[in-house]
């Protein structure tokens, strides 16, 4: 999915910026939390952030990830007057701030600005709309699959072998996307690579089947087309 800042003409985009304000966070520091006011919507300049849910009992479920020239916090702005999750910095990050004020004076005043935000947050709702969906009918081990076919889908570059996916892996950051337990997410990694479905080389993971994965989780039968985490 298209970030948000990059769908903005230079008009739109600088009049936004000129009313932010600049600040920088460090990894695993957090923005907000769930039940906090929603003061502000943020705009990431460089960096990468987590917005998750927290289920009790040490279980956490990622609802998006963030990366560069994107925006979060939309669903406190736009929704109620609190963020509904936890924001996270998963990289060292220099973040944009806009107040709430701000940015429904601004939204008020640019229709065709209004246009651009509408179109990225029913994206964003479709593309949560479809992970929830993917979690809920095909058990853990559909859920486990969802993310390495989101990840190949952000992060995945096509090779003779399979989908070759360039970012880092880890077996706790899936159970954290998903709310299961690491030792139910290992059990169903090893088992795929048991069957030659994928490999890896420490973090890094060669989808070698990712039609397998698809059909587990029945993507033809899916309308989304932003099928990212």
């Amino acid at each position: 999915m298209e970030p948000l800042l990059q769908r903005l003409d230079s008009h739109d985009h600088d009049m936004l910026i000129a009313n932010t304000k600049r600040f920088s966070v460090k990894k695993g520091e957090m923005i907000f939390t769930e039940g906090s006011r929603a003061d502000n919507l943020y705009f990431i300049q460089k960096g990468k952030i987590r917005i998750f849910k927290d289920l009790g009992e040490n279980k956490e479920i990622t609802v998006f990830i963030r990366g560069e020239q994107d925006c979060f916090g939309e669903i406190g702005i736009f929704s109620g007057k609190k963020y509904s999750n936890t924001a996270k910095a998963t990289k060292d990050s220099i973040l944009l701030s806009l107040e709430r004020q701000g940015i429904e004076t601004i939204l008020g005043e640019n229709g065709k600005l209004g246009l651009q935000f509408t179109k990225w947050v029913a994206e964003s709702l479709e593309a949560s709309k479809a992970q929830t969906r993917d979690f809920l009918m095909f058990g853990s081990e559909g859920a486990v699959a969802s993310v390495f076919v989101r990840f190949a889908n952000m992060y995945g570059v096509v090779t003779p072998n399979g989908v070759r996916i360039t970012e880092p892996v880890m077996i706790r950051d899936v159970s954290m996307y998903v709310g299961i337990s690491r030792e139910t997410v290992s059990r169903i990694v090893n088992k795929w690579k048991s069957q030659g479905i994928l490999t890896n080389d420490n973090k890094y993971f060669l989808v070698k089947e990712i039609g397998y994965l698809k059909k587990l989780l029945a993507c033809d039968q899916c309308g989304v087309e932003n099928c990212i985490l």
